[in-house]
């Protein structure tokens, strides 16, 4: 999980909240395309990678999840179901065997259809995600926390409701930290890596990708993509706190 700051919301959004007697039907496009450009194309939960493409079912494998459910927002009479603030991307939650992210027990038991809302985490609060949860060496998210009572809504917020440590989730953030060191060993083959140099991949691991574009036919007016920018990579977080783990060794190693 990483701190997501939100923009100005579309003004389709806009326009669907002053209409009388509108509710949240139907994600559009433009909604999902803003919230990508937001997150870097990451599932504001598991960090998954999330895009427009369609997956098997010939669905976007992004969905917009309500923060406070949408049920929520009507049992407690607030409008915030079509509030951008409340709106977050997600991945389909289906890497695991019970589900992850706000499908966590599948699609009628998850965050997204109910009662369940979150004790403490949220994405949308720098001081409620990136401060306050750290990594191991296991691809575990745990509480960053000496205060017992936050270290156990925070655990329940990842293991109950998010599946967040689910066994998958974890293999994709080791994953992630192998690339980290791989990356690493292919700058600097010696070892013994500096902590500037370490930084600097920090800063990479940090950043969103640039888009590359190629001319047609070598005419500089005609270009085409051929890699899309705006991206951060794939389960960044734990990359970059292992990272910080080895800048804090004494001999930093390969």
């Amino acid at each position: 999980m990483r701190y997501i700051k939100k923009k100005k919301e579309p003004k389709s959004l806009t326009a669907k909240r002053n209409t009388e007697g509108a509710c949240y039907d139907a994600p559009q496009l433009d909604w999902q395309e803003q919230l990508l450009d937001e997150q870097g194309y990451l599932c504001a939960y598991c960090m998954g990678r999330i895009s427009l493409k369609l997956n098997k079912n010939f669905e976007p494998s992004i969905g917009i999840e309500h923060y406070l459910s949408e049920q929520l927002c009507r049992q407690r009479g607030l409008d915030s179901e079509l509030r951008w603030e409340n709106m977050l991307g997600v991945c389909n939650g289906a890497s695991g065997s019970k589900f992850h992210c706000d499908k966590t027990n599948g699609t009628k038991k998850g965050k997204a259809y109910g009662n369940i809302e979150l004790n403490i985490l949220n994405p949308l609060d720098i001081t409620k995600s990136e401060k306050l949860i750290t990594y191991d060496l296991f691809g575990q998210i745990l509480p960053n926390t000496n205060n017992e009572d936050l270290q156990q809504k925070i655990a329940e917020d990842l293991n109950c409701i998010l599946n967040l440590n689910d066994e998958k989730l974890r293999q994709f953030r080791i994953d992630a930290m192998d690339l980290a060191k791989k990356i690493l060993k292919e700058k600097y083959p010696t070892g013994n890596w500096t902590p500037k140099q370490i930084e600097k991949e920090i800063k990479e691991w940090k950043s969103k990708s640039k888009e590359l574009v190629k001319e047609i036919d070598g005419d500089s007016s005609k270009k085409a993509v051929i890699k899309r920018g705006g991206e951060y990579r794939a389960y960044c977080q734990a990359a970059i706190w292992f990272l910080e783990y080895l800048k804090s060794k004494p001999i930093h190693k390969s």
